[in-house]
């Protein structure tokens, strides 16, 4: 658990360029990931986090991007999914929804984000099915930021239930100590366990066949 910066700052930059490949440690981008990890530790007003992939995007006729509402084929985090649940951004001044929505985000503010949740105790709602098409990403051939979610919540105390077969899974925790001694060094530790195709799909066989509908 996080209760300075400046640990945060050193655990994210001793995690490495290689592992965060985008803007993630600029120092600004660090600033935001702590503010959002400080939120999300301390809970969210409905108690609960969501995660799962963003609704798809598709191009208009005319150039500009549309946002596809979720359904069947494509279960997803939508607008007014969002707008039910709340958001949670850098922003200490706006209430902590259960979604993370940041116009910042990086991948070190999504780790921070589902570490906040874990240190917080709070159960984590999963918007999209945990099938492995929305857990690696066959043209790019790398793993889907969900992947990185499951793989950090179900190594750190938690275990995934389906209360009923036609809602979402649930992570619950089941052991307090290893939730709370999560960081973002085992975070990173996990992730590059599972990060080749293979390896990834042994994590995913070991999940519950009941969540994986």
């Amino acid at each position: 658990m996080y209760n300075s910066k400046e640990d945060f700052t050193r655990d994210a930059l001793n995690c490495g360029s290689s592992y965060y490949s985008d803007s993630s440690l600029q120092p600004q981008k660090i600033d935001v990931a702590y503010a959002i990890y400080q939120k999300a530790k301390a809970g969210s007003i409905l108690g609960i986090t969501v995660v799962g992939r963003l609704q798809l995007k598709t191009q208009g006729a005319d150039g500009e991007f549309v946002l596809i509402p979720s359904d069947e084929t494509f279960p997803s985090i939508d607008e007014d999914m969002k707008k039910n649940l709340l958001t949670l951004d850098e922003d200490f001044n706006q209430q902590s929804g259960s979604i993370l929505s940041s116009q910042n985000w990086s991948l070190l503010a999504n780790d921070a984000w589902v570490l906040g949740g874990l240190h917080a105790l709070t159960e984590f709602h999963f918007a999209s099915p945990l099938r492995w098409s929305n857990l690696w990403d066959e043209n790019k051939r790398r793993i889907f930021v969900t992947a990185r979610e499951v793989i950090g919540i179900t190594s750190f105390g938690y275990k995934l239930i389906r209360p009923q077969p036609k809602l979402e899974a649930v992570a619950v925790c089941v052991d307090e100590q290893a939730a709370k001694g999560a960081s973002l060094l085992t975070y990173k530790q996990k992730v590059f366990t599972y990060s080749a195709e293979a390896d990834l799909q042994q994590f995913f066989a070991l999940l519950p066949s009941e969540v994986k509908k």
